[in-house]
């Protein structure tokens, strides 16, 4: 999608004259030269390394009373060494993505292998244990190999840790579900840097927006979701307005500080679906999803989303709350269809007002 986009800019800015064609033809060789760090390949890979792991440890716990003590643990262990052996010499080779493959592999044989060889030999032991242990082996892989493919591995672990956690204390407040979901996304952050991995970045953003949800469900104080609407506002307009917004890492936090500023707009409605309460939050919400569009609307796909997301739930929600008081249906969409023709005028009219501003400081700084 990003080459298509690239070489249409590439054409066009050839045709204005801007570039000539052997350094169109330069740029997007050298965007072909790349490595890309999303390949479908490479997602089929994991995903098939993923089931001949589990068939592997089924068939082996299909026929586990048929085989010998030391036969099950010497499997067990061959499974896990064999796919990191085999797994490092392939990378070592230049067979980058499949040897990544079999360190899935030997990760997720490690796990079902602490599972076996507990029941093998009546090991007593908390489930969430098993995991921290899992866990904690696959980040080592994923740090010695610098595996990005890996790390997409860790961060399903991830998920599967929490969910285990959550389920082992019932969803009640305590120190591991407090502590657990932070901790985890830093360590995805963390590892995205050295292994180069950037999107998987999006699942710590989901894990700490449900960490938030669930922080608000322990009180359903809606001043929580008042601060989940201003403090994420706040983030997002004060991460867009400087260079940070420059960063993957801040871009990727303001834009979910915008989504969690949306969580909590919907939160607040749910509280005050009547009056005045309803109308402040109305109005709140338009201007949020305004203020987005004209800061990071312009040059940011997932801003411009989250900002239709909520106008767009606003209104529908609007009209199942109000449509008693209207003369019927038509009638509120009429005057929502005025309102928005007259917002879309006075937005395009800011647009250009601003984009005059950034060609004439463009034009002085050129001129200095």
């Amino acid at each position: 999608m990003y080459r298509a986009k690239l070489k249409r800019d590439l054409m066009r800015w050839t045709a204005m004259g801007l570039v000539n064609e052997r350094d169109a033809q330069a740029m997007l060789a050298d965007h072909d030269a790349q490595a890309s760090s999303f390949s479908v390949g490479s997602v089929l890979l994991v995903l098939s390394a993923v089931l001949l792991s589990a068939s592997i440890l089924l068939v082996i716990a299909a026929n586990w009373q048929a085989i010998p003590r030391l036969m099950k643990v010497s499997v067990v262990i061959a499974l896990i060494w064999g796919f990191h052996c085999g797994g490092a010499m392939l990378i070592a080779f230049g067979r980058t993505v499949l040897g990544q493959g079999l360190l899935v592999l030997g990760a997720a044989s490690f796990g079902g292998g602490m599972a076996l060889v507990g029941q093998l030999y009546h090991l007593s032991g908390d489930e969430l244990d098993l995991f921290y242990i899992w866990l904690a082996a696959a980040v080592l892989s994923c740090v010695f190999f610098r595996s990005g493919i890996m790390l997409g591995f860790v961060a399903a672990l991830c998920v599967s840790t929490l969910w285990v956690a959550f389920d082992r204390y019932n969803f009640d407040w305590t120190t591991q579900t407090v502590l657990l979901p932070p901790a985890l996304s830093c360590i995805i952050v963390l590892l995205s840097f050295w292994a180069g991995n950037v999107r998987v970045r999006h699942v710590a953003g989901f894990l700490m927006l449900g960490w938030l949800i669930w922080l608000y469900a322990q009180t359903t104080d809606v001043r929580i979701a008042i601060a989940f609407v201003a403090g994420g506002f706040g983030l997002f307009a004060v991460l867009s307005l400087t260079r940070l917004y420059d960063s993957h890492v801040a871009r990727l936090v303001a834009t979910y500080a915008l989504a969690l500023s949306a969580i909590g707009l919907a939160l607040i409605n749910i509280e005050y679906s009547r009056g005045l309460p309803l109308a402040v939050v109305s109005v709140a919400s338009l201007a949020i999803s305004v203020a987005a569009l004209v800061m990071k609307g312009r040059d940011d796909g997932m801003v411009r989303a989250i900002a239709y997301m909520i106008f767009a739930g606003e209104t529908l929600y609007l009209s199942f709350q109000t449509i008693d008081s209207l003369l019927d249906t038509s009638s509120f969409f009429l005057i929502s269809g005025l309102l928005l023709a007259l917002l879309a005028f006075g937005v395009s009219r800011l647009e250009k007002l601003l984009s005059k501003k950034r060609g004439l400081k463009k034009e002085g700084v050129d001129a200095s």
